[in-house]
């Protein structure tokens, strides 16, 4: 018997260790007793809470999202940049039917429940924090995820009505589609990304917080380039599940560090072991329309060029001149190429040192 009571005590032990670890006192199987109440400290939340503004969002959204520690803390003390702000005013002024909502931190909460983000998402790069929430609100509501530094030039309406009338799901762009390397270790461009709710960003959002587990470091999540943790590195591998003949970085002579190419974050399917799916995608090549073969010349400094410089660069290509860029942008707005056009690292150094006066 003393036997049996020492067995007993040992097992006892054992569970209370146990229910430590994993967050919960298993003393009775029909009624668990949370220990640390995991949900509750994520979200803040009891459950069967949904985000406040839940069904009331129209699903063509334009999402964007802003933070900064001393400009833009919050809602309600909020200075954008010169630059971006013009950006703001081109996507208010050209949204067509859509909506239009820059996301600021403390209004994360009222769209998305914490679950839908890495745990450590607060302590995150702006950037990261970006793509996560993108995933999330994509996965909500559906809509455009659109880089806040990006000039709208006409409405996006045409683009979405083609989505949904081809039973699509996703449009977006992908590097190499039109045959051309890419030397980058990436594949997806996620500054502009269109869906339907309930979709592939589901899964992402999911990929997103099993990736990140309990750290906010994306170098853990992918050291060789955590940029691009929640955006790139999350989002092909999830079309690639759709669509097995996308193209592969790894296969592309250009890149050196195949090792960090987004579609290894999923293991590779084997295509026997599931059916078909009638899900669309539709997939151009950013180098096509939005991401101008210009736009890391000068510094990315594109947008204080001069259109009627006919004097050569050095820098430049496939155009020699401000002027022949000029005419090629316009060459592609006119076929209905770039709607919009996107604008790297804020338009420069240059742009970010100017006054809205100066910009205009």
């Amino acid at each position: 018997r003393g036997s049996l009571c020492a067995v007993a005590a040992i097992g006892w032990v054992l569970a209370a260790v146990f229910s430590v670890t994993t967050g919960f006192l298993l003393t009775d199987r029909g009624h668990d007793t949370p220990w640390t109440a995991p949900y509750l400290q994520v979200t803040g939340l009891p459950g069967h809470q949904h985000p406040v503004r839940y069904g009331s969002v129209s699903e063509r959204t334009i999402w964007s999202y802003w933070w900064h520690p001393t400009n833009c803390p919050n809602s309600k003390k909020c200075v954008l940049p010169p630059f971006v702000q013009l950006c703001v005013d081109t996507i208010e002024k050209n949204k067509g039917s859509f909506d239009f909502k820059l996301m600021h931190f403390d209004e994360v909460h009222m769209y998305v429940n914490g679950v839908e983000l890495p745990f450590g998402w607060k302590h995150q790069s702006p950037a990261t924090q970006k793509d996560a929430l993108m995933n999330a609100l994509l996965a909500r509501y559906g809509g455009v995820a659109m880089d806040v530094s990006t000039i709208l030039l006409k409405p996006l309406d045409d683009s979405w009505n083609q989505m949904v009338a081809q039973n699509a799901i996703f449009r977006g762009y992908m590097y190499r589609l039109n045959g051309q390397p890419w030397g980058h270790a990436e594949t997806t461009a996620v500054w502009c990304m269109m869906a339907r709710r309930e979709g592939i960003f589901r899964t992402a959002t999911v990929m997103g917080v099993i990736g990140m587990g309990d750290s906010w470091n994306a170098g853990l999540y992918h050291p060789g380039i955590p940029y691009f943790a929640m955006g790139d590195q999350t989002v092909t591998p999830v079309l690639g599940i759709y669509n097995f003949s996308l193209p592969h970085c790894h296969e592309d002579d250009s890149v050196s560090q195949k090792g960090d190419c987004p579609e290894f974050q999923l293991p590779v399917w084997d295509e026997s072991l599931v059916s078909p799916r009638g899900d669309s995608l539709l997939l151009e090549d950013p180098r096509d329309g939005p991401q101008l073969p210009f736009a890391f010349a000068d510094q990315f400094g594109m947008a204080l060029w001069n259109r009627t410089d006919d004097s050569k660069k050095d820098y430049l290509w496939p155009c020699e001149t401000p002027k022949q860029c000029w005419e090629l942008f316009l060459r592609r707005y006119n076929a209905s190429k770039t709607p919009f056009v996107k604008f790297f690292h804020s338009g420069g150094d240059a742009v970010r040192r100017q006054s809205r006066d100066q910009l205009l």
